[in-house]
């Protein structure tokens, strides 16, 4: 183990070629970082150089295919949005930003099917700093050529998706929105496609100042406008519509804005309240608001 982590240790600047590695120890960090993602470990320690010791932090996150669920089959696929080598090939090739709206924890090494990132500590960062950041993000980073970009994740995980409203007490509102899910993806054709983090979460936003640090970058990809904030506003609850309109300045369509933004929004709601509803979760006030805003402004 040790002659893994020191060559990450050296990247990250607390170990020389002649320092020494005093001792280690592993944190497993129990967190939902992604269908392909095996684990994630805080290694932490000491090392000795220039007769002083010092402490160091780093996390080192694993990789395997993805073997189980309706995803399997098509996760082994470069354009999948859970294809399992896509983080290791995004830090490896520096494809992940590194600002200035929006960076990612600094890569200290790639070694196998590992990661090893720099330990990134701080509070959430703010929704509607987020929100701003991400529009000017989009705006002005042309989508990568790169064979393994994930698609539409939306249309991806709705083509294996098959809902039972009859073992749920939902509204029909609900289940009326689902049964009309091929024409709200079709009429999300007309969208311009952008890059795409794909899991712009409120938990993988970390503040940092002028930059806004992102977590989990295995969803890499491109998606309709729209498509993250609407992943965002789910997770935080706010209303951010506006902001992401600022930070993407006036070089698109605020209709096709709209249309990408509250289609994710509706479409995400309704699935992920099915699968609340079936494990007697409690379906939180803001998804029902967004699928009957939602619903409206697509009318």
């Amino acid at each position: 183990m040790r002659d893994l982590i020191r060559p990450a240790a050296i990247a990250a600047g607390v170990l020389t070629n002649d320092a020494t590695l005093l001792n280690y120890q592993e944190e497993p960090i129990v967190a939902s970082s992604g269908a392909a993602t095996d684990s994630v470990t805080r290694i932490s320690g000491n090392v000795r150089a220039g007769g002083r010791e010092a402490p160091f932090s780093l996390i080192r996150k694993t990789f395997r295919p993805v073997t189980s669920g309706r995803h399997a089959a098509a996760a082994r696929e470069p354009t999948h949005w859970a294809y399992w080598r896509r983080e290791l090939l995004a830090y490896g090739t520096g494809t992940i930003p590194a600002g200035p709206q929006l960076s990612a924890p600094p890569c200290l090494a790639v070694i196998g099917d590992a990661i090893y990132l720099a330990d990134v500590a701080g509070s959430a960062e703010d929704a509607s700093v987020a929100a701003r950041r991400l529009g000017a993000w989009q705006a002005r980073t042309p989508i990568p050529d790169v064979p393994w970009l994930g698609g539409h994740q939306l249309a991806q995980r709705i083509a294996v998706s098959s809902l039972d409203w009859t073992v749920v007490d939902a509204p029909d509102l609900l289940q009326d929105t689902w049964n009309r899910r091929k024409d709200l993806l079709a009429a999300l054709e007309s969208v311009p496609r952008v890059i795409s983090h794909g899991d712009f979460h409120i938990r993988n936003l970390i503040a940092g100042g002028e930059t806004t640090v992102v977590l989990d970058w295995g969803t890499l990809g491109q998606a309709p406008l729209g498509a993250d904030l609407a992943h965002l506003a789910l997770s935080s609850g706010e209303e951010l519509l506006d902001v992401y309109l600022a930070g993407l300045g006036e070089g698109f369509e605020r209709e096709a804005v709209r249309r990408g933004y509250h289609t994710t929004a509706v479409l995400t709601a309704v699935s992920r309240a099915h699968w609340m509803l079936t494990r007697g979760i409690v379906v939180p006030p803001h998804y029902l608001r967004a699928v009957i805003v939602g619903t409206e402004q697509l009318e």
